[in-house]
């Protein structure tokens, strides 16, 4: 059986994220005061560059191109488009690292206090031990059994499986933060048009 063929293009050997733009602003946050280079992306935008670069295979280096109407692109435009992608994603995977650091403050915490439940739950049932073997302390004791082992859950799920979807998630971000970007003109009614093409998104209208 052959593999399934990507819908997005390739350029020897690089797949090519491709984003068809009317003008600057729908790349970015226009709610953002910050200068351009500073802009926090659109949520749109960043929700799809995010979700394109996931799709993509790990080992398979992965460029992005931005096409605007060419009177609108000035080398100004294009550095800082370049450099508003980038510091956008740098700031989501130090947002990333912060998570997870609070994740494992969190989790040394609550194992802590996970085990000194766990420590008094078997102390518990060593002095029901001592007592009269009847259905109430016998239930008791099993109830402190499974209550000293439930406190553990939270813990062991953080250091198991807690961690790993930030760790992904700050991976893909480091990707797209040394991921090439393009700034190109769209290709005229003589070319083959971007936005007709699988694999290819044009930013929805500009609403402002």
């Amino acid at each position: 059986m052959e593999p399934p063929k990507s819908v997005y293009r390739t350029d020897n050997g690089t797949i090519i994220i491709e984003l068809v733009l009317r003008n600057v602003m729908q790349l970015f946050n226009s709610l953002d005061p910050s200068p351009f280079h500073e802009k926090e992306l659109d949520p749109d935008a960043e929700e799809y560059i995010f979700n394109a670069v996931v799709d993509q295979p790990k080992k398979i280096p992965v460029k992005m191109a931005i096409y605007l109407p060419e009177e609108s692109i000035t080398e100004s435009t294009r550095e800082s488009i370049i450099l508003g992608i980038h510091n956008h994603f740098i700031y989501k995977s130090s947002v990333s690292d912060r998570e997870l650091r609070r994740l494992f403050e969190r989790g040394r915490i609550v194992l802590l206090i996970a085990m000194g439940f766990l420590f008094g739950s078997l102390l518990g049932r060593q002095y029901l031990a001592t007592l009269e073997q009847s259905l109430p302390v016998r239930m008791a004791e099993e109830g402190l059994l499974i209550f000293g082992w439930v406190t553990l859950w939270e813990p062991v799920y953080i250091f198991i499986y807690g961690w790993w979807p930030i760790v992904q998630k700050r991976r893909i971000y480091d990707k797209i933060t040394a991921m090439e970007v393009e700034v190109l003109p769209v290709p005229t009614s003589k070319q083959a048009s971007p936005g007709s093409a699988p694999g290819v998104r044009n930013a929805s209208p500009d609403t402002t």
